[in-house]
């Protein structure tokens, strides 16, 4: 394809044209319910393309996602500051939106999302000095996972598997593997430094091994982080540092935080293999409704929606425990009650989200004299408030910097709702 990567994946005639005419019967209440929240999740799509795919280094066929908008200044940042594991969760968020198209029978749409993914893949790929290795196996294990979710989607619309996706399978897998070591009784170290065993790695790798077929791995490494990380009142630490003593041995030190997107990767990795605990997910869902949720009072009501606020990396933390959480909320081998449960958190805080996103025009002149900044010419894009709780004009003040990793995750927890719809 050469049509620009910005362009946004649903143009307005097209939405028009999908709208029930003449002697067609009307929408019914849950299908306009599922349409509004696919409308939804078409905005951030758009909008994070519009924004923030770039081609790198001027390459035809390929993208990358800057990591701030404004971009940042200054060649060594743009080449040091990129963060591999923010374009791994982009990746994951375009294929989400892939199968949405499949799902609403758009193909042609998910077919231009898996050209588009395809390019993020070569951009990732070039961007690391062409090679998709680096020196952090939980970045590489979140690349394999959504390269895998890549490939079955272009099995199911184009009824092939994706090269691209395939390549940076049998890139990383040697990578996952050798993650792997029996000190501490098992999981995997964090980065080629080995002096970190944190459960970032040890999960993501599990889900991906167990995709795969490699089950045994897969349930090893589970069961590694459930019996030394699980805490009953905290939830998923993070790791085990191994720090060297003076006389050659290594000290096993816990990491005492507890992060929220951790839980989200223990119920990935619970559901994902064979023999998960499933009563353990059960538990993990109820934690996080305690735990990593604030409490939002609107017209009277008091709800809890998932604490989205951080920044950095942690602008992705409550995106990835969301999609996990749809995971639980869809799988009928968890009880009702909790189901119910991690569905409300997400579709909360996905309510949150829209309602307090800021819409612009981005091709409106404002250099010219009379112009009303509030106006909407053409295809408005959105930004998303990095704490649901609060609206975007509040937390992205005129001039702020708006990070990559806020936007992918409002996307993704929009996305999710949709899934939920």
């Amino acid at each position: 394809m050469t049509t620009d990567p910005r362009t946004p994946p649903t143009t307005r005639s097209q939405r028009r044209r999908s709208t029930p005419e003449g002697g067609q019967a009307p929408a019914s209440p849950a299908q306009r319910h599922r349409a509004e929240k696919a409308l939804r999740a078409e905005r951030a799509t758009y909008s994070v393309h519009r924004l923030f795919l770039r081609r790198v280094s001027g390459i035809p066929g390929t993208l990358i996602g800057e990591t701030t908008l404004p971009p940042q200044k200054g060649l060594k940042k743009r080449v040091t500051n990129w963060n591999y594991w923010w374009q791994a969760q982009l990746l994951d968020a375009l294929v989400d939106a892939g199968q949405r198209y499949l799902a609403d029978g758009r193909t042609s749409e998910a077919e231009r999302q898996i050209d588009q993914c395809h390019r993020l893949l070569r951009g990732i790929r070039i961007h690391n000095f062409g090679t998709f290795v680096n020196s952090f196996y939980d970045d590489m294990a979140w690349l394999v996972l959504a390269a895998q979710r890549l490939n079955s989607l272009s099995q199911a619309v184009l009824g092939r598997g994706s090269e691209p996706a395939q390549e940076a399978g049998r890139a990383l897998y040697p990578q996952l593997k050798a993650a792997i070591s029996d000190e501490t009784g098992g999981g995997a170290y964090w980065s080629k430094a080995e002096n970190f065993k944190n459960l970032p790695a040890s999960g993501p790798i599990s889900m991906a091994l167990s995709r795969a077929g490699e089950h045994d791995s897969a349930f090893a490494l589970t069961q590694w982080f459930r019996d030394r990380l699980w805490d009953p009142r905290e939830g998923y630490l993070d790791g085990i540092k191994l720090e060297l003593q003076r006389n050659g041995s290594r000290k096993e030190v816990p990491e005492e935080r507890a992060f929220s997107y951790n839980q989200g990767v223990a119920i990935g990795a619970h559901l994902e293999i064979q023999g998960g605990d499933l009563r353990h997910v059960e538990e993990i869902v109820r934690l996080v409704h305690e735990k990593f949720t604030v409490t939002h009072a609107e017209e009277g009501t008091e709800f809890r929606v998932l604490d989205t606020r951080g920044s950095g990396d942690g602008g992705l933390f409550a995106g990835i425990l969301a999609r996990y959480l749809t995971r639980a909320a869809m799988d009928h081998r968890i009880e009702p009650k909790t189901r119910h449960l991690a569905r409300d958190l997400v579709v909360a805080t996905a309510e949150l989200l829209w309602a307090g996103r800021r819409e612009f025009d981005p091709d409106l002149p404002l250099n010219e004299p009379g112009i009303d900044v509030t106006e909407i010419r053409g295809d408005s894009v959105a930004l998303f408030s990095p704490d649901a709780t609060r609206h975007s004009s509040e937390t992205l003040g005129s001039g702020a910097r708006v990070e990559l990793s806020t936007q992918v995750q409002a996307w993704t927890i929009l996305e999710a709702a949709y899934r939920l719809a």
